[in-house]
């Protein structure tokens, strides 16, 4: 790959408005050689917004704990930290499993935690707002991509592992990959698990290398399939004019595109954490880009410029 030029490629592109992308930073792994590029000179890590569902997910991986599995109910967990006033949802919600944060199928029939339906409420209220929705679906049976389960996730481990959850990740997973100081949202007492993480581009390639070399002893070989397990078809996020980086369909926290077995994290804004196994690269985009077609067409143009 000719990196310099695919920073070319970027830095000259437009999108629809005619404006410059607003990159923050571009960032290849394959094999050996490793490449990144700052955009404006910025020094500043970057919010990775929904990528850091898959570190949640990771995270998950992590814990050795045989009375905690991705079988494990949510209800007698989250019970005791919220008032439940919506009687109707508690017989589903006593069916909603762990697993079922990790893929959007909780039941919920609209999409909570986005920030908007939040803003007006109290962190010490985000438990009680999420299990009084109405549950209209079966756990398990209806896949809509919300926030809201990766926030769940984030108090069901906290509270089953009996420390912070942030001190736990800096212990199992950041400071053993080199990544250091890195900042993490809390809503209340707790992280907000599906977003608000703030990353350099060559954290996000060690995170990526655990996903690409059967978990580099942080986790099993086996979670990271588990983590690559398809959940549903995603046409309404596909992108299916791009070749290979498109949102063909949905896993446990990645996104699977449908040609070379690839995967990614994938955030708001042209956060992209691309996993490459046929030529063993590792493809990162950090940017604040509303737009971000023309930018998503340079990431599938990146995987096509790979040797």
């Amino acid at each position: 790959m000719e990196f310099d030029g695919l920073v070319d490629l970027f830095e000259s592109a437009r999108d629809r408005n005619g404006d410059r992308l607003a990159m923050h930073y571009l960032a290849v792994k394959q094999g050996e050689r490793e490449f990144c590029h700052a955009f404006g000179d910025r020094t500043e890590p970057s919010d990775i917004r929904s990528i850091s569902k898959t570190v949640m997910a990771i995270l998950l991986g992590t814990v050795n704990d045989s009375t905690f599995t991705e079988d494990t109910p949510l209800w007698p967990i989250l019970e005791p930290l919220c008032v439940l006033s919506n009687e109707e949802n508690r017989e589903r919600l006593s069916r909603v499993k762990v697993k079922h944060l990790l893929n959007h199928t909780i039941g919920f029939d609209r999409a909570l935690m986005m920030r908007d339906d939040i803003i007006d409420l109290d962190p010490a209220d985000y438990i009680s707002h999420i299990v009084n929705t109405p549950i209209v679906h079966e756990p398990g049976t209806h896949y809509l991509y919300s926030n809201a389960g990766f926030y769940l996730l984030s108090v069901v481990l906290q509270e089953v592992l009996g420390e912070d959850l942030k001190e736990y990740a800096d212990r199992v997973l950041f400071r053993p990959l080199g990544i250091e100081q890195p900042e993490w949202e809390r809503y209340g007492d707790y992280l907000a698990g599906a977003t608000r993480l703030w990353l350099y581009p060559r954290d996000l390639i060690a995170i990526g290398e655990v996903l690409l070399h059967g978990g580099r002893g942080i986790v099993s070989a086996d979670w990271i399939e588990r983590m690559k397990q398809f959940t549903a078809f995603t046409p309404s996020a596909d992108t299916p004019t791009n070749p290979y980086f498109r949102r063909w369909a949905y896993g446990s926290s990645l996104w699977l595109g449908k040609r070379d077995g690839i995967y990614f994290g994938h955030g708001t804004d042209g956060q992209s954490l691309v996993i490459v196994p046929q030529r063993q690269a590792i493809i990162v985009t950090l940017a604040h880009q509303r737009d971000v077609r023309r930018l998503e067409e340079l990431v599938d143009k990146a995987i096509t410029l790979l040797d």
